[in-house]
């Protein structure tokens, strides 16, 4: 049984499984879309100015975060290579997820992450229906879906209403049913929280062993009482990841919400990175 969670614990292992790098100009690129350009306000964070290696070194180091997983894509000029570098140079600190931004290339997607998927620090491949407006079970994810179940790659796939202002419809959770029951396999992290659905991505954890969900982007103070309830049973503990979006939804801030949850020492343990330290750190010690 784990030590109790307080701030100056060294024993407890957090993981971030969201985390951006970027500079002014990218960040400036991206609020540029009508879509997005809200983002700021509607998360609470500010990452206008950008973010640099040291500066985010220091956010984690600062709220006892271990490992933050980087999510290259926001940033102009960020792309998984340079991630994956960093990463390498800070070994421990980083982790690499890499965001699908043009499923419409469902070939070239598959070799490039055959090819990525060759370094042990890349931790998962990101669906992001909302940015592409490709449906979560449309056939030109298929091909991704097949090469992660076979290569051992989890897929985190943004569910629920989303932030930006476009169609939600895309990443309504009833369309990874289709997902889950033909990639029986494959790990799958619902991402940014499904709200307001956590009702059914309940009911879908209760009869799919491998479907996960995190609270990326989303305040933890705001969770579901049922989810809470739902992630401190016996049963299904450790089946909700933490993980911030840093800076757009700070870090201290979802860290100290998280804390607050009325979850046991065990419970809360695997909710802050037991439970992603075992699915995506694929360098650690006698992981495959």
């Amino acid at each position: 049984m784990p030590e109790p969670t307080t701030p100056d614990n060294p024993a407890l292992d957090i993981v971030d499984i969201w985390v951006n790098l970027m500079t002014a100009r990218g960040a400036q690129d991206f609020l540029g879309d009508a879509a997005y350009a809200h983002i700021p306000s509607y998360l609470g964070g500010d990452g206008t100015g950008g973010v640099g290696v040291d500066a985010l070194l220091g956010a984690m180091d600062t709220n006892g975060v271990a490992t933050g997983i980087l999510c290259p894509g926001l940033a102009g000029g960020q792309g998984v290579e340079p991630s994956l570098a960093v990463a390498d140079a800070h070994p421990g600190r980083f982790l690499v997820a890499a965001g699908v931004a043009t499923p419409a290339t469902p070939t070239a997607n598959v070799q490039r992450i055959r090819e990525l998927a060759k370094h042990p620090r890349l931790s998962l491949v990101r669906v992001m229906p909302l940015a592409t407006q490709v449906p979560i079970n449309h056939p030109l994810h298929y091909p991704i879906y097949a090469a992660c179940e076979e290569l051992g790659l989890p897929v985190a796939i943004n569910v629920g209403i989303p932030g930006p202002r476009v169609r939600s419809r895309v990443q309504h959770p009833e369309l990874l049913e289709d997902v889950l029951i033909d990639f029986p396999d494959l790990v799958i992290i619902g991402a940014h929280m499904g709200h307001p659905y956590e009702e059914l991505l309940m009911n879908y954890m209760r009869k799919w062993p491998n479907l996960y969900l995190s609270c990326t982007a989303y305040a933890p103070r705001y969770l579901d009482p049922a989810l809470v309830r739902f992630m401190n049973t016996s049963k299904y503990r450790g089946r909700v990841l933490w993980g911030s979006d840093e800076p757009w939804f700070p870090m201290t801030r979802s860290l100290s919400e998280a804390r607050a949850l009325p979850l046991d020492a065990d419970a809360m343990a695997r909710f802050l990175g037991g439970t992603a330290r075992r699915l995506l750190d694929r360098s650690a010690p006698g992981a495959a």
